[in-house]
């Protein structure tokens, strides 16, 4: 199974679990793709995909959109550790409980990465690119 999770590359806190998910173990095969970025609209562009999406979309190998609630239990499914939550939180008697609060982390996700001092792949990209160069040609000094 493949599964493409588009994601909020200027959210800190969207950032940081891409980063957290693909270090744990999976039997699927996972891509995280900035969602509105080239990539994206190249691959999927019958998607509406703005650069700050309001919701997580994962799009499995065989072409099926999952859109908030369902793209979260998605994404935990596919991590090995998690897939017995996610069976558990797609029950009828936990899903209102998990929409509610994957609704809650979507709609608050900024203000926790602000509240959680995270920095998003678009930040680090920038600072990176924003830099001056540290190169040893004698003419300045490393900074460390």
């Amino acid at each position: 199974m493949t599964l493409y999770v588009l994601y909020d590359h200027g959210c800190g806190l969207c950032s940081h679990v891409v980063q957290w998910m693909s270090q744990q173990p999976s039997s699927c095969e996972m891509h995280y793709v900035a969602a509105g970025s080239t990539d994206a609209r190249r691959m999927f562009p019958e998607l509406f995909s703005p650069a700050r999406p309001e919701e997580l979309v994962v799009v499995s190998g065989d072409g099926t959109v999952y859109r908030g609630d369902d793209a979260f239990i998605m994404c935990l499914y596919a991590l090995d550790s998690y897939r017995s939550l996610a069976t558990r939180i797609s029950r009828p008697g936990f899903r209102p409980l998990a929409r509610r609060l994957f609704s809650m982390i979507s709609t608050n996700r900024l203000r926790l990465s602000d509240f959680l001092g995270l920095q998003s792949d678009e930040e680090l990209t920038r600072a990176m690119l924003c830099k001056p160069s540290d190169v040893l040609d004698g003419t300045e000094k490393p900074t460390w």
